[in-house]
């Protein structure tokens, strides 16, 4: 007899996150379908990052870009690599080459760093959900004109992916700060100061922070407009002592939306996507 599966899925992110929720939920239904009806995906659990390839139609990630192309949803693979695969790591592709061919690899730092790097993580909710498929459409478009400055950025975001992890393999988690202000500057740039990418609140809040010395770096996660804010708090500094920082600025009347703000902790995921089989 046919069998039918009912799925109920769960989400503690808000809709328009930034925080490639929508990659995650749908590598987690297709895992949890996969296991159900005994499919093997590569990139899963238990599974090296250095066995993960993107284009096999095996792979997970392969699977839920699938998903979302269907779904009209505008995501792209490096929200999978994120979200599913754990720890950091740098995802590349390599350039003119027909299908698409990717590659991950893993990096692990020294306990003592990674507990800084912990330590000084501060994640902040907008309060302003954003809807990644308009901005990336206004991405595409710029794209799509080859001017010089695209070019430029486009260049500039490849060589910060390396530049972050280089900075991570030194030690020296105030150039990560760096790196983050850079990325989000290009961000900014590849969809235009204009398209909404930036919104007033946010820039106030990295203004703000960066002007106090709090933070080292931030940027918006996703394709910016709103969504969740990750930044780096400067050595010796705390995400309480952000918080504090701009719980007074509200006290004392300030008008440019930091009232809108949520906080949040944030730690390195090691485990990335796992599966549990509870019994009935």
């Amino acid at each position: 007899d046919d069998v039918g599966l009912e799925i109920t899925s769960q989400s503690l992110l808000p809709t328009g996150s930034g925080m490639g929720s929508s990659s995650i939920l749908g590598g987690c239904i297709l895992s949890a379908i996969a296991k159900c009806v005994g499919i093997k995906f590569t990139g899963m659990e238990n599974t090296p990052a250095e066995e993960v390839e993107i284009n096999d139609s095996t792979s997970l990630i392969h699977a839920v870009l699938m998903l979302e192309q269907l779904l009209t949803t505008g995501g792209g693979w490096q929200d999978n690599i994120g979200g599913l695969v754990g720890g950091l790591k740098l995802g590349s592709s390599d350039a003119r080459v027909l299908p698409l061919q990717t590659k991950v690899q893993r990096f692990d730092l020294p306990p003592k760093l990674m507990e800084e790097l912990n330590q000084r993580l501060v994640l902040a909710f907008s309060g302003k959900p954003r809807l990644a498929k308009n901005i990336l459409q206004n991405v595409l478009r710029r794209w799509a004109r080859r001017s010089d400055e695209i070019m430029c950025t486009v260049e500039s975001l490849v060589t910060g992916a390396s530049n972050a992890i280089s900075s991570l393999k030194a030690g020296d988690l105030d150039s990560l700060g760096q790196v983050m202000n850079q990325y989000w500057q290009s961000k900014i740039a590849m969809a235009g100061a204009r398209s909404g990418v930036e919104p007033d609140s946010v820039r106030s809040l990295l203004q703000l922070l960066s002007s106090k010395g709090a933070i080292v770096g931030g940027t918006l996660c996703g394709a910016g407009g709103g969504g969740f804010l990750v930044m780096l708090a400067s050595k010796g500094k705390t995400p309480r002592d952000i918080e504090t920082i701009v719980e007074k600025a509200v006290l004392d009347g300030d008008k440019l939306g930091l009232d809108s703000f949520s906080w949040h902790s944030c730690t390195i995921s090691k485990d990335g996507l796992v599966v549990d089989v509870a019994e009935a």
